[in-house]
């Protein structure tokens, strides 16, 4: 069985909504998470580090 390290990142962040095609923050979030996904655009979600919450390893197993 191989080890791997995984990584968590957590952030945090208030979206300007004038940049938005939407009026609330809970669809800001769907829209993020349809149109701007994380894997797609990570630079965008960690370019503050004022945003940045947590950051966790851990070891895990794999197959």
């Amino acid at each position: 069985m191989t080890q791997k390290i995984r990584v968590t990142v957590v952030t945090e962040y208030a979206p300007n909504l004038s940049h938005y095609p939407v009026e609330t923050v809970e669809e800001a979030a769907e829209f993020d998470e349809r149109d701007n996904p994380f894997v797609e655009f990570p630079s965008a979600y960690l370019d503050d580090p004022d945003e940045l919450v947590s950051v966790t390893y851990e070891v895990i197993s794999a197959e």
